[in-house]
């Protein structure tokens, strides 16, 4: 008996428009489809993760002691002998982004001769910052009395250790220091990624 449209037993393509592909074909371009957005969701975590737990690349990094390079004065302006504070400002990394001129700190730099001397303006001890004493012979932190030499050597109070030392060079005039950051409140230098 031949088909008549509109009976009961109608092929399962009589509801798809004319030319349309069959449903299986329709399915199998969906799945494929979610497949590819899952894959791209998936590695738009996975990228910056393994960014994260590998650290940054290139001389930004300091958590696995590569080199962090930034220019913080000119060597024309650093008087002999005389204590100076300079601003540490360069780039702020995380696994999502890079922030440019960014203050990442401050250090204390003396000018020895030809030789320059570096150190962290932070306090070994919790963090705060280190001044130097109005004699210009000595540095202090003000918020727990620890005092410290001239070549960052603690001579009283509760800093676990001496100021935290920071490799330097001149390049076209021009001062740059090793920027790094260490954790506080302990007696070995533990570097801390920043």
């Amino acid at each position: 008996m031949p088909h008549e449209p509109g009976t009961h037993g109608a092929p399962a393509s009589a509801g798809a428009p004319f030319g349309a592909p069959p449903p299986e074909e329709r399915r199998g371009a969906l799945k494929a489809l979610v497949a590819i957005g899952g894959l791209a969701y998936a590695g738009a975590i996975a990228v910056p993760a393994a960014t994260f737990l590998a650290g940054p690349t290139g001389n930004a990094g300091t958590s696995s002691g590569r080199e962090r390079w930034v220019r913080v004065g000119r060597l024309a302006d650093l008087p002999p002998g005389e204590p100076r504070r300079l601003k540490v400002i360069g780039e702020e990394r995380d696994a999502f982004t890079v922030a440019k001129d960014q203050m990442l700190g401050a250090i204390w730099v003396i000018r020895e001769g030809e030789k320059l001397r570096a150190m962290s303006a932070t306090c070994p001890h919790l963090g705060c910052g280190i001044e130097l004493n109005d004699d210009k012979k000595s540095f202090n932190c003000p918020c727990h009395a620890s005092r410290f030499a001239l070549s960052g050597v603690p001579e009283t109070g509760p800093s676990p250790r001496p100021m935290d030392a920071l490799a330097t060079r001149v390049v076209d005039g021009w001062v740059e220091v090793d920027f790094r950051r260490y954790r506080d409140g302990t007696a070995e230098l533990q570097e801390i990624a920043g």
